[in-house]
């Protein structure tokens, strides 16, 4: 076991007053308010990268990408995604990527097979999405907020 790191990673954001459009796992969900964020707002990137970045002993997206630096303001996500893959890639290979998408609304049942197929074309790993509504309770942001939990395994190279 001592060839595998698991990491945990957790994001979450509240829906944006502007229009912008709704990325999750780098797939656009169409006819969906975006979220609020100093990048585009991709819960699933963000959380899928933070697991990595654990696995590897490597801190979190936030140890690279500061919230107040200028250069991150609208960062399209997969960028991040491509910065997390360079770093981890020398040491680890990505075992397999697991992500609970936590939201009320929209409904996302029918966006899953495009969200896992852009997270396997973007880490080139088995890749698992599992959906889950809030049963209506007001927590992590209600319905006014979408969270996203990712388990990640590595293999030491």
């Amino acid at each position: 076991m001592k060839n595998y790191r698991i990491g945990l990673g957790f994001d979450v954001h509240v829906f944006s007053k502007k229009k912008k459009p709704l990325m999750l796992g780098g797939y656009p969900v169409p006819d969906a308010p975006g979220l609020e964020a100093v990048s585009d707002g991709d819960v699933v990137l963000h959380a899928v990268c933070d697991a990595l970045l654990g696995a590897a002993g490597m801190g979190d997206i936030g140890d690279y990408f500061l919230p107040g630096d200028p250069k991150c303001l609208g960062i399209d996500s997969k960028r991040i995604a491509d910065f997390v893959l360079k770093k981890i890639s020398k040491k680890f290979k990505i075992s397999n990527i697991d992500a609970t998408i936590i939201a009320q609304k929209p409904r996302l049942v029918k966006h899953k097979p495009g969200m896992v197929k852009s997270l396997k074309s973007i880490f080139k790993a088995e890749v698992n999405v599992k959906i889950k509504s809030k049963e209506g309770l007001n927590i992590l942001g209600g319905i006014n907020a979408i969270s996203c939990v990712v388990a990640a395994s590595l293999k030491v190279k």
